[in-house]
């Protein structure tokens, strides 16, 4: 896919096609009779934003409307709109067919943008489904957004109208335009942090509302122009229909009183899982476990004929042990990588080295699809590479039909990253197909400013070419004032892995700030240069936040802000930007404090407790006023609590709440 950024002086001189001229609509948007809900959004994506471009309100018709309308020589006829200069066929449709454009050749996700005599076709292949796994139904609206980007310089830096940038031009022209292409990441899913009673112990400690988090998280995002939600918009999607959450929350209440033998034996001799049923640990060497839950898989595919995949991903988290029965310590080799475990004895946890667990895992998951093959032999099983069995298996072939979920990556230090790499390329060697499920864009989670573009590109691209399929990222933690840069990259890079990092970044840089955008990319650039610097010498990446380095930062965004002169909203952009400078200072110097208080090292309380209460204030007012720059909400539940009660201090009598929902959605909002 062409990697152009729309200029519009450039654009009107090689003018293939004019939408609007001088603020009046020379064309009109033809739909098709039955259109697909990807164009009928795309439709209103495309009329709302030529209108905010231009001032023009550019007609949508449905084809079967204009009954005089045809094709002729290769051009659009219709001579009850014979003043129109061009017509945008939206959507494939009767019209589309006749000049000879369809979806055929594309796949999921799938978009065409052509121009063809006087007419610009926009589509994709929105009810293509080509196998079980792959689906995608958003391809028309894929390619308005594109066409948009590429085109006319749409740009959406982050949620909102702030972040969304939209050139001002009473003309509007296209050049000669040709493209068709399909994402070759079949599934590009970034999850999003959205209310959950995490986000309420946070809302809680800062004195807030549910209500007021969904209305703040609404008015937040909107903006001018009908807008999807930003994953949307950058065509974050597609499904290839793996279902891999944790399968066996259900089982010790199913079968812990009749059957305790069938989960892990703890260190007192007992297999009590009641401290946390749902996170119960299984013996993964009981044969009769292993049939009970392959009869529970078997009934699973036949009460859901058109399911094609079933989970067999363990549990995690749980305060117990993993199992150390004499059967399943025979399934792990002896020479196999090291990792801690932990057991309690006598209500002490106590941690040992051990060797990894991923051998027992993929013995346990072939037993499982062994037996449910029998029945369906078609059947996709989607098992996790995690925590204590990350590494791949040194015994054991992993089965055919199984899809390994690599729930590994990180960016805090560069030895962590490079095993990451290295425990991939071994799965890829053992299994067909797998795909990224890290923890990746909770990097940073503390809200600190962060920059790993370069990295995440060519982990991204090193990954696709050994055997990845698609990706479910978790969580967009939404800390857009110093981690957007990251967001946005990494979702086009989803959307197309051969695009250049650096011109994306100038793209970011010179759209969304100006005149000021060569101080704001060296901000960016020295912010990923002390990343990548701190990774290789695995520092504390907050406590590295000297003063000396914020003040160097504070001093580039200055030059930023001279350089973007009296222009209001690239000065409010790169206000945006030294918010989230400003939370990074005051986290960093928490930080150092709370390295030398456990210690044992004497500190000022006094000045720690000034620094808790104007940390308090700024996290109110980052949620009140600016509330995408920082999700304070969501650290003000992890850590903020518990630092305070460290330092001794107590934030102001919040609220406190019933609420015990937990939901984590995807970028279109569906539950996870």
């Amino acid at each position: 896919m062409q990697e152009k950024v729309a200029n519009s002086v450039e654009l009107i001189e090689d003018a293939k096609l004019t939408l609007v001229q001088n603020g009046i609509a020379t064309s009109v948007i033809l739909m098709p009779a039955n259109s697909s809900p990807a164009a009928e959004e795309g439709a209103n994506i495309l009329k709302e934003h030529l209108f905010q471009i231009s001032g023009a309100q550019v007609e949508v018709v449905k084809e079967t409307d204009l009954q005089d309308v045809t094709v002729e020589d290769g051009k659009i006829v219709a001579s009850s709109k014979d003043d129109l200069k061009a017509f945008v066929l939206l959507g494939e449709g009767e019209l589309t067919q006749k000049l000879g454009v369809t979806s055929e050749d594309l796949g999921p996700g799938g978009i065409i943008i052509k121009t063809l005599g006087n007419a610009l076709v926009i589509l994709g292949s929105d009810e293509k489904r080509p196998s079980y796994t792959s689906f995608d139904p958003w391809g028309t609206r894929y390619a308005v957004t594109q066409f948009l980007e590429d085109y006319l310089g749409v740009k959406y830096l982050w949620p909102g109208e702030l972040g969304k940038v939209v050139p001002k031009n009473e003309t509007i022209a296209v050049p000669n335009i040709d493209l068709s292409f399909t994402p070759p990441i079949g599934q590009r899913h970034f999850r999003s942090f959205n209310y959950s009673n995490l986000a309420q112990q946070g809302l809680d400690n800062l004195g807030f509302t549910k209500e007021e988090f969904l209305n703040m998280r609404e008015e937040a995002a909107s903006t001018e122009s009908q807008t999807p939600t930003w994953f949307a918009w950058h065509c974050l999607g597609g499904r290839l229909g793996l279902n891999g959450p944790h399968a066996y929350l259900h089982l010790w209440d199913k079968y812990g009183k009749e059957h305790p033998e069938w989960f892990a034996l703890q260190a007192d001799g007992s297999r009590d899982q009641s401290a946390a049923p749902d996170r119960a640990r299984l013996c993964k060497s009981n044969l009769d476990l292993i049939d009970a839950i392959a009869k529970e898989k078997i009934e699973e595919l036949d009460n859901n004929p058109g399911q094609k995949s079933v989970s067999l991903s363990p549990n995690d988290n749980g305060p117990q042990s993993y199992c150390m029965c004499p059967e399943c310590k025979k399934l792990d080799p002896q020479d196999g990588p090291k990792v801690t475990l932990w057991e309690t004895v006598d209500g002490k946890r106590r941690n040992f080295e051990y060797v990894s667990l991923t051998d027992r895992m993929v013995y346990f998951y072939n037993a499982i699809a062994e037996r449910v093959t029998k029945k369906h032999p078609d059947a996709i099983f989607v098992a996790y590479a995690y925590s204590r069995y990350k590494t791949p298996p040194m015994r054991y072939k992993l089965h055919p039909n199984i899809v390994i979920g690599f729930a590994s990556m990180g960016y805090e230090t560069e030895a962590g990253r490079l095993e990451c790499l290295n425990n991939w390329d071994g799965w890829a060697a053992v299994a067909r197909q797998i795909f990224w499920r890290p923890n990746l864009l909770w990097f940073r989670n503390d809200g600190t400013a962060s920059v790993f573009v370069h990295r995440a590109a060519e982990d991204l691209r090193h990954l696709l070419g050994n055997r990845m399929i698609g990706t479910d990222q978790d969580c967009c933690m939404h800390h857009w004032a110093t981690q957007g840069l990251n967001y946005y990259v990494f979702a086009k890079l989803h959307w197309n892995p051969n695009l250049h990092v650096d011109r994306l970044i100038d793209d970011y840089c010179r759209s969304g700030f100006g005149p000021a955008w060569e101080q704001v990319k060296k901000y960016f650039m020295r912010m990923e240069h002390l990343s990548n610097e701190w990774a290789l010498e695995a520092k504390n990446y907050p406590r590295s936040y000297t003063p000396e380095i914020i003040s160097e930062l504070s001093g580039i965004l200055d030059d930023a802000k001279e350089a973007a002169g009296d222009d209001g909203i690239f000065r409010k952009r790169i206000d945006f930007l030294q918010l989230g400078l400003d939370w990074t200072a005051v986290e960093g110097e928490l930080q150092r404090m709370l390295a030398h208080l456990q210690a044992g090292e004497e500190i000022d309380k006094a000045k720690a407790h000034n620094l808790l209460e104007a940390r308090y204030e700024l996290m109110r007012h980052v949620f009140r006023d600016n509330h995408y720059a920082i999700n304070v909400t969501a650290w003000a539940a992890l850590f903020s609590k518990r630092l305070s009660k460290l330092f001794g201090w107590e934030a102001p009598d919040t609220i406190s709440s019933n609420v015990k929902k937990e939901i984590v959605t995807d970028g279109e909002g569906e539950v996870l």
